[in-house]
């Protein structure tokens, strides 16, 4: 029997709902989004371009230095390194990219406008409806479903 590799594209499981900061914000701001959009992170825009991320392990991790980062700009904490993808990619390149780049999240990209956000956690949905195709119980299904639209609306 011979396997088939889906050829879904992240445009199918990206959450088109994204928070951004500017790189003049300061963190407490970005703190502030992230806990009330319940999102591990944010992308950092300027002229509507993304120009980096703020995550929680940025944040934790001066933190855990002892560095009081909710007065410093955004600018100071991101990664500016920003790897991101075209919507028009298939999931399982977007899952490659992650493991490579030993990275969680995917800003999506076309045309030079920031459009979604893959993250972890979308693949990890994906990944099990995938791997229960074609009978997905319908219980799990149902759960799937609810989880994905409750962290669409809170981004």
């Amino acid at each position: 029997m011979e396997e088939k590799t889906p050829t879904e594209s992240v445009s199918t499981i990206m959450s088109t709902q994204i928070v951004t900061v500017r790189p003049t914000d300061k963190v407490e701001k970005a703190l502030r989004m992230m806990v009330r959009h319940r999102i591990g992170s944010i992308i950092v825009v300027e002229k509507e371009k993304p120009v980096g991320i703020i995550t929680e392990r940025d944040i934790s991790t001066r933190t855990a230095k002892g560095q009081n980062v909710r007065g410093m700009l955004v600018s100071k904490i991101m990664s500016k390194h920003l790897v991101t993808i075209d919507p028009s990619m298939q999931v399982w390149e977007a899952v490659e990219q992650m493991i490579r780049k030993d990275i969680r999240r995917l800003p999506v990209i076309d045309a030079n406008k920031l459009v979604g956000m893959v993250t972890e956690r979308d693949i990890f949905r994906w990944m099990i409806k995938v791997a229960y195709e074609p009978s997905i119980p319908e219980d799990l299904k149902q759960l799937l479903d609810t989880r994905a639209h409750a962290h669409a609306l809170a981004g």
